[in-house]
């Protein structure tokens, strides 16, 4: 039979001795039915004398510790190692206890609990494939995935984002009486997913059921204006005219109105959180000399195959904050938003897996056409945003005016994940 003692580290109800290792005071706290003697180490095997505190950065190494005659576990609430005991066997119970820098899914258990399914997901974190992330937050992606899936992290505007990249079987959620795909866990907790339809679909699976319905980013097109998921006065001649977040896109109304039917009349809006979704109409000046110019490139994507100077990684920050839109937030965001939706961008479906060849595999391919959020460029006559083509292509063009897929992202709220394991049979779902 095992008993598990919580060990409190700073208020003692039994105290039995103090032990001398190294001429450092290690304190030998609990009796339950026997002795416990604890020692302490940091992670380079150096004996200290007391736990670290839990701003400290650095927690128990569960796995290096150990103890004779019991086991050793990590206790987040209480910030104290908890010693199961096994009381069939006689004698003193000795614990070393190993102490390391807290990991990414550390920080995610003290924040939100060992049962969080936000901390299973960060459990899977992959360090040896993922994309490598440049100094100044870019992520050096250079071609397609579409064989592993993994787990990746990367700076976002709340602090660090985890995106699944590839061949991923396992970020099903079923929500709203529909099925999602997580694209990310983002920096401030919420989980960011993409729309993929009333049953669930295999990757590679083409389906028009993966998207909500097709519509029009804008139906004008003649002015740089168009390219905005919200836009102001076409024709003004200045930036800050031209992209003044005054006027609903066709692809915004299209969305806010499946909204409103199908996550706000079914009394599920206290499920969303209000995180921002990135229309950057930042533009490349290498490309334009100035606004005013006929021909004007928004940020784009060049590959590596060009020069340093004209090569841009994909990015998870948002550089505009009137370009980042959320509802109510406007100290990250603009709050110009009625309903908290949105659409992926083409930042996070090239670092899904999609880039300039075809992928069949990830698992944003539907083998349909569809939009992001991206802006690509005005060239004199008519406006552009990037889509994701039915090939699986992420960086290509589309004329605003025509009719592509629409696939609805929405961010559900920290922790609101509460069963399933995230495969096709068994999704992630909001309730038990």
């Amino acid at each position: 039979m095992k008993k598990k003692v919580v060990l409190s580290l700073s208020i003692f109800v039994i105290l039995i001795s103090i032990i001398v290792i190294g001429n450092k005071p290690i304190l030998n706290l609990i009796e339950y039915d026997e002795n416990t003697t604890l020692a302490l180490f940091n992670e380079d095997g150096e004996r200290i004398d007391q736990v670290p505190s839990k701003d400290s950065g650095y927690t128990l190494d569960t796995e290096k510790s150990s103890c004779s005659n019991g086991s050793i576990s990590w206790d987040f609430d209480t910030w104290n190692p908890v010693v199961t005991v096994n009381s069939e066997v006689n004698g003193r119970v000795s614990c070393n206890l190993y102490f390391k820098e807290v990991t990414d899914y550390d920080e995610c258990v003290i924040k939100y609990g060992v049962d969080s399914i936000n901390c299973q997901i960060l459990a899977d974190l992959e360090g040896n494939n993922c994309p490598a992330v440049n100094t100044d937050g870019t992520i050096q992606i250079t071609g397609v995935e579409d064989t592993e899936g993994y787990l990746c992290s990367a700076p976002d505007d709340y602090g660090t984002s985890y995106y699944y990249r590839g061949n991923v079987m396992n970020n099903y959620v079923y929500f709203a009486g529909y099925y999602w795909r997580i694209i990310r866990i983002n920096g401030d907790g919420s989980i960011r997913m993409i729309y993929d339809g009333t049953i669930a679909h295999a990757n590679g699976e083409s389906s028009i059921d993966r998207q909500v319905g097709t519509s029009v980013f804008n139906s004008s097109y003649n002015d740089n204006a168009y390219i905005g998921y919200m836009y102001g006065t076409p024709g003004s001649g200045t930036y800050e005219e031209t992209h003044a977040n005054n006027n609903d896109s066709n692809i915004k109304s299209y969305l806010d109105n499946w909204y409103k039917l199908n996550i706000e009349d079914k009394d599920l809006s206290n499920y969303i959180s209000d995180t921002l979704f990135c229309n950057d109409r930042s533009f490349n000046d290498s490309k334009s000399a100035g606004y005013a110019q006929t021909l004007t490139y928004y940020r784009w994507y060049e590959g590596p195959w060009n020069s340093t100077s004209a090569r841009q990684y994909p990015r998870l920050t948002c550089t505009e904050q009137n370009d980042r839109f959320t509802v109510n937030d406007e100290k990250v965001g603009n709050g110009d938003l009625m309903y908290p939706i949105g659409l992926i961008t083409t930042d996070e479906a090239v670092l899904a897996g999609g880039y300039t060849d075809d992928n069949y595999n990830y698992y944003l391919y539907t083998g349909n056409t569809y939009w992001t959020m991206s802006p690509r460029y005005f060239d004199g006559s008519s406006a552009y945003v990037r889509g994701i083509f039915s090939n699986g292509v992420a960086r290509n063009s589309i004329n605003v005016d025509f009719p592509a897929g629409v696939r609805a992202a929405l961010n559900l709220k920290p922790n609101s994940l509460k069963s399933g394991d995230g495969t096709m049979t068994s999704p992630y779902r909001t309730e038990l």
